[in-house]
């Protein structure tokens, strides 16, 4: 039980998942979309990773830079970390 547990978060995508494969398709690497946004490179990998959570003003801004809507962003932070819970609160 355990492991398909382990298994189902290393398989669960967080948002800046959606965020590198945007980045990739329309070829502006990480390091250049930081700068565009005023964000370190520190700050946009915690948000890829899903260690900071995607917030309104954040999602505003994904909305103007990456043409894609904010309650898309919202809609897909919310799924994760409601995910992310679910899977902690069965492992507990």
């Amino acid at each position: 039980m355990d492991s398909d547990i382990k298994l189902q978060k290393e398989l669960l995508s967080p948002p800046g998942d959606t965020i590198k494969e945007t980045l990739d398709t329309i070829g502006l690497s990480e390091s250049e979309f930081a700068k565009r946004i005023g964000w370190t490179r520190e700050r946009l990998d915690d948000l890829i990773v899903g260690n900071v959570p995607i917030t309104i003003e954040t999602a505003r801004m994904l909305e103007r830079e990456l043409r894609i809507t904010a309650s898309f962003w919202m809609t897909r932070e919310k799924n994760y970390r409601s995910d992310l819970l679910a899977l902690s609160q069965v492992q507990n």
